[in-house]
Order: C-alpha cells, then structure tokens, then sequence
C-alpha cells in the first residue's frame, strides 16, 4: 500500500492557464475519422513474401468413436449398438 503514494505529485496549473487552453482547443476542427471499420471478422492472411509459398493444412480423417471406420463419427454410424 505505500508504493501506492511513492509517486510525484504535480502542482495545480493555473486558471489562467486552462482558459487560454480552452480557447485554443475549441478553434481546432475536431473531425471524425476519414474512413470507417469494414464489417466483419477482420482478415488473418498475412502477404508472403518473395519465394514464400503457402502450404495447405491437410485435413483430419474422421474416426468413429464406437466402430473405429473412417469418414463418419458416432453420431452418423450406421452399425448397431452393443
């Protein structure tokens, strides 16, 4: 807890200070931003670079849980339960 106050303070600016602050802000133009966020997820795919290929991820074979055959699970298996 006393790390919490080891920190500097700084001092209180003068009023004059902020008023001429104030004054110059609102001469600003405060406008929104040019464009705005597609919709959507955004894009992962990063550029290659030169010479760089991009590989394919192989696809996992399904398994059956109950009759161990290849391309269905167990919700799809056909053999009866035992």
């Amino acid at each position: 807890m006393v790390a919490a106050y080891v920190g500097s303070v700084a001092p209180v600016i003068d009023t004059d200070d902020i008023i001429e602050l104030t004054g110059q802000l609102s001469e600003l133009d405060m406008l929104p931003p040019s464009s705005r966020r597609p919709p959507g997820r955004p894009h992962k795919k990063r550029f290659l670079s030169r010479g760089e290929v991009r590989m394919k991820t192989p696809r996992r074979r399904t398994v059956c849980s109950r009759c161990k055959g290849c391309g269905h699970n167990r919700a799809t298996c056909k053999t009866p339960i035992s």
